[in-house]
Parts: structure tokens; C-alpha cells; sequence
């Protein structure tokens, strides 16, 4: 599997070297081994302050460069990325699909609910849809797998979905208890955004 991403979205601090945070890197290979076992969280936060180093540690996971990044070996556990940036937001791109998962999402009955007006019209049900059933229908894969979106606080505004999500921080809050149990849900979030940070507080920090 390619660390480099299968359509997966940019990181402006992609290739850049990696430094002094290779327990982080451990502390989430481990919660990844233990996400299959009951009665774990499905997702864990990485939470910090401006400058602390969450779009760092999510770019060293999903393209490593320091030798523990390499070692520890999370990119090619790596579903899924998104790196959220006010000056280039793109959509969640896959970076390694599960065998079986493409053929799903080109199924008439799926592909109809990733059309741009269908998903802005009801992005709960276009994730439900075209991510969470896929996802469900699968077999689990020999291991846990992961998927990261870093900065889920950037353009949040609490309340501007009018009862739909409108956010993709929101989207994730909501459906995070959906995931199938071979998957780790990795975010990142400023620590002083109490909103975005209670959304999450069923996540390992």
C-alpha cells in the first residue's frame, strides 16, 4: 500500500520533517491494535493548542518521514484522510479502500447519493449511504484500519445545518457511534474549541 494516498486531500506541511513526537505515534498504534476490542471508543482526539502540532502528527501518520513514522507503519492503515484548511477545503478522498468498497460506491443505488446537490441537500443521508453502509457491508479486513481528519474545527459554526449537519464535524459527531468496529475514527481540534471538543467526548484523548 502507497503512504503517497489514493486521492486523498493535501497537507501544507506534507514532506516536512517530523520531530520529538514519536510517543504520539505510539499511543495511536495502540489504540488502533485495541479498537476491535468491546467496550473501546471509536475514534480518539488530538487536541492542542495553536502551533502544538496536530496537523504534524495526522501528516506524519498519513505520509511518514522520520524513521519511527516508517516503523510504527499507520499509513498503510490509513482508509481515509482530510485535511481541513480555510484556504483549501476539499472533499474526504480514500487512501487505501478495502477490496470491494469502489464497486459499492459505483452501484447506481449509492452512486446517485454523491451527487453535489443530493449530498448538500442531506449530507447525513449521503454518508449514511455512500460511506457508513459500504463500510458495514464489508468483511473486516485482518486489521484495524483508520481514518483521520485533521482541524474538524475549522469553519464550524454550531447550528448553521437547520437540523442537518452542517459541518464536517457535525457529520462525524453524529455518526461516529455507526462505525464498524475494525475502524478508528483519528481527529484533531484546537483544545480551547469546547463545542467541536464536547461533540467528541466519548473519544480517547
Amino acid at each position: 500500500m502507497s503512504s503517497g494516498g489514493f486521492g486523498s486531500s493535501c497537507s501544507l506541511l506534507q514532506g516536512r520533517r517530523f520531530y520529538c513526537r514519536e510517543w504520539a505515534l505510539d499511543k495511536l498504534w495502540r489504540c488502533l491494535e485495541n479498537r476491535s476490542v468491546p467496550g473501546q471508543p471509536a475514534g480518539l482526539l488530538v487536541t492542542g493548542g495553536p502551533g502544538a502540532g496536530k496537523t504534524a502528527l495526522c501528516t506524519e501518520v498519513v505520509w511518514p518521514t522520520s524513521k519511527a513514522g516508517v516503523e510504527v507503519g499507520l499509513a498503510s492503515r490509513c482508509l481515509a484522510s482530510h485535511f481541513c484548511q480555510r484556504e483549501d477545503q476539499r472533499s474526504m478522498g480514500l487512501v487505501c479502500p478495502p477490496p470491494g468498497y469502489k464497486e459499492i460506491l459505483n452501484s447506481p443505488s449509492v452512486s446517485s447519493t454523491l451527487e453535489p446537490l443530493t449530498c448538500q441537500k442531506d449530507p447525513d443521508n449521503t454518508f449514511k449511504r455512500a460511506v457508513l453502509g459500504p463500510l458495514l457491508d464489508l468483511s473486516p479486513p485482518a486489521q484495524t484500519l483508520m481514518m483521520v481528519v485533521d482541524s474538524i474545527d475549522v469553519a464550524f459554526e454550531a447550528g448553521i445545518g437547520g437540523g442537518k449537519s452542517g459541518s464536517i464535524a457535525e457529520l462525524l459527531a453524529a455518526n461516529q457511534h455507526l462505525l464498524p468496529g475494525w475502524l478508528l475514527l483519528v481527529c484533531s481540534v484546537r483544545r480551547h474549541n469546547k463545542a467541536v471538543c464536547k461533540m467528541f467526548s466519548g473519544e480517547k484523548r
